[in-house]
């Protein structure tokens, strides 16, 4: 007797306006883990520039 599971696992990469910008469940091919990474480095990136560009506009407006 074969059995499946009945509880499926889902997984999402939100970026920082909570949109879906990957989604994924069971097992990931090679084709959507590489994707998946991708898309975290580019998110990842967005996050360090508008990081270091309010750190700026924080120098810019404080008093010397």
């Amino acid at each position: 007797m074969v059995t499946t599971n009945s509880q499926v696992g889902y997984v999402y990469l939100i970026d920082e306006n909570l949109r879906v910008r990957w989604g994924g469940s069971a097992d990931a091919t090679l084709q959507e883990a590489q994707s998946l990474e991708s898309c975290t480095g580019v998110l990842l990136t967005r996050l360090e520039d508008k990081n270091a560009s309010k750190k700026m506009e924080v120098q810019e407006v404080a008093p010397q």
